[in-house]
This record gives C-alpha cells, structure tokens and sequence, in this order.
C-alpha cells in the first residue's frame, strides 16, 4: 500500500499485484529454492520418462508473497506431460489472480473449456494445490482442487500434521463453475510445509498394502526426527524419498509420478 497525499487529506490506494515465475517444470529434478522469508527443496521424479504429468511452479509477486503450485495430470508418460504443460500455459494467463481459491476456479473454467473443445479427446484431470506465502506476516493461504492434503511440521510440536480439514473441490476438468475454497495457517520460525503428488501415497508394499497418508506421514515424522537441527530441507528430502523407495520395495521404479515440494519458514524470522 502506498499514501497519496492530498490537501487536507489522506487517500491510501492498493498497488497492483502481480507475479513473476521463477521457474517451473514437470521434467526429473532435485533443486532448492529461496523466497522471501522462505526457503524450499523440491524432488520431481517422472515415471518411466524425464518429463511427466506433474508440474510444479514458483512465482515471485508484489508485496513479499511467494506463490507455489503444484499440479498432477491424470496419467503418466508423454499424454500426461502434454496436459501438464497445457496448465502452465494456463498458469501464465492467469498468474496475476491474487486470491487463491479464485486462481482455481480460473484455471478450472478455461480447462474445462479446452477439454470440451476437443472433441474426442479423453477427458483430462487435474488436482492442485496452490499456496501464497507472505514474507511479512508469515501467513501461508492455501487451497485444494481434489488434491492431497499437505503436511504441516510444527516445530514447537516436534511432528507432522494434516492441512485444510474440510477443502476439497473438484479437480480441474470436470465442470465449470465450480468454487474453491482457501484456509490460512501462520508459519512460525522452523514450520514446514510438505506438498505432494499421490504419487507418495498410492506406494503398495510386495505385499499389496498401499501405503496412503498415514504412511507417508509417519515416514515424514521419522525422516525429520532422525536429522540434526536444524535439519537441511534437501536431506529430509532425500531421507523421505528412500523411505518410499524401500517401502516400494528395493529399487524398483515407482509406478507413478512422484513430486514433493518442502517449504519452511527461515529460521532467522
């Protein structure tokens, strides 16, 4: 907000918001990531190929907010990774929609209309989960188009919890219209936050027992509590990844896209 001074009085106006992507990709990586009061690790590994139908996106916009997305396409492979791509594009077009939830609903309507435009064509899925971080308050706005609750690390607490009881949504595809809705967590000093593909969760052991997010939050409990403090957000990264791997059974490959995205509020706040 800036003041604009007028005589006898004061008239206060909002700055335009606006975002700029850092970077973004549906491609194998393992990279880090610093924002304004945050600080993030991220590991995409697509199934069988380089690319995949998980993207994951980070913007910079006004007023110290970092944005992260990340998107799951239906399906694997080179059809998956088309569709992926497409909702990039669709990121950029609607990158400037500041409310989160209302970011959504805008990406759900113009690809709901993409999937009706193509006659014939299958139709195409997407869940995501998109969040906005300010840097200044410490507050983390979240929302949920039929993805995977994210994980919250309490440091105080010492331990993982489940995010945004109650969101939901349909996933981007399905009909137009559909609303979304957003909660808001405050990060402390040394919170975390652990966005994830189902690619994490849909694991199934040699014996057939599918691991969901119960598992997967008692692997990141113990994959954060067996690390110095403070813990470097790439070895918790890895340290969970072998996790899966192991309950996967050995190193054989997993059967479906896998991306997890850590963000932690710094320390130093």
């Amino acid at each position: 907000m800036k003041q604009v001074d007028l005589p006898n009085c004061t008239v206060t106006t909002k700055r335009p918001f606006g975002c700029m992507e850092l970077w973004a990709g549906n491609e194998k990586a393992h990279r880090a990531l610093n924002l304004a009061g945050l600080e993030g690790d991220v590991i995409a590994l697509p199934s069988g190929s380089e690319s995949g139908g998980d993207l994951h996106a980070v913007f910079s916009c006004s007023d110290d907010i970092a944005r992260v997305v990340l998107a799951d396409c239906v399906g694997h492979g080179y059809e998956a990774a088309a569709v992926a791509r497409h909702v990039h594009k669709l990121l950029h077009k609607f990158q400037d929609v500041e409310d989160t939830a209302g970011l959504l609903a805008a990406l759900n309507d113009e690809f709901t209309l993409s999937n009706d435009a193509s006659a014939g064509a299958p139709l195409r899925l997407t869940t995501v989960v998109t969040g906005a971080f300010d840097g200044r308050t410490g507050e983390f706005n979240f929302a949920y188009a039929a993805h995977p609750q994210m994980l919250l690390w309490r440091e105080r607490e010492q331990q993982f919890m489940q995010l945004g009881e109650g969101l939901g949504g349909l996933p981007l595809g399905v009909v137009t219209g559909e609303q979304y809705f957003e909660q808001s967590v405050r990060l402390n000093a040394g919170d975390m936050i652990l966005a994830f593909s189902d690619g994490a969760t849909e694991i199934f052991s040699p014996r057939g027992e599918e691991l969901r997010v119960s598992g997967l939050l008692h692997f990141a409990d113990e994959a954060m509590q067996t690390l110095p403090r403070p813990a470097a957000l790439h070895d918790f990264s890895d340290n969970l990844l072998q996790k899966l791997r192991a309950y996967r059974g050995g190193g054989s490959e997993l059967a479906d896209d896998l991306t997890l995205m850590t963000l932690r509020r710094n320390p130093e706040v």
